[in-house]
């Protein structure tokens, strides 16, 4: 239970992203986020979650987030108002987001008013709300 040595029993810099078991989603990387969450399936929550880092959400989550990245797994369910840096999509998102970059995966739904940088979608997927593109292309 306790570390009877007094070093880490691992480093952070050991520890390996989430894998996923379809090597074709899509999860865009970034280095500068090192802390990582994880909301197991089984879990529901409801309420506010401020966090630096990244979230990974394959239970339930009602309420309010505001995240650097936050991957909804193949069971999470997200219901509420998100805000976050980059938000990956393999599960459900309902409600309001925020974000500069949204990944959806194969087999994702999103229902929801989206506000978003860059979209990026792969064939099966779904979304349906009011989408506002916050680009502007220069020309």
């Amino acid at each position: 239970m306790f570390n009877k040595y007094k070093q880490p029993i691992m480093k952070t810099s050991e520890i390996k992203p989430i894998s996923h078991e379809d090597k074709s989603v899509l999860i865009p990387t970034s280095p500068s986020i090192q802390k990582t969450s994880i909301i197991s399936d089984g879990a529901v929550l409801d309420g506010n979650f401020t966090f630096k880092g990244l979230l990974h959400l394959d239970g339930v989550f009602k309420g309010a987030i505001k995240v650097d990245k936050i991957t909804i797994g193949k069971s999470g369910l997200f219901d509420g108002k998100l805000d976050a840096d980059i938000v990956v999509v393999i599960g459900d998102l309902k409600g309001e987001v925020n974000c500069r970059e949204l990944v959806l995966n194969a087999h994702s739904s999103v229902t929801a008013k989206v506000t978003y940088s860059t979209i990026k979608m792969q064939a099966g997927s779904f979304i349906s709300g009011q989408l506002t593109c916050t680009h502007k292309n220069v020309v």
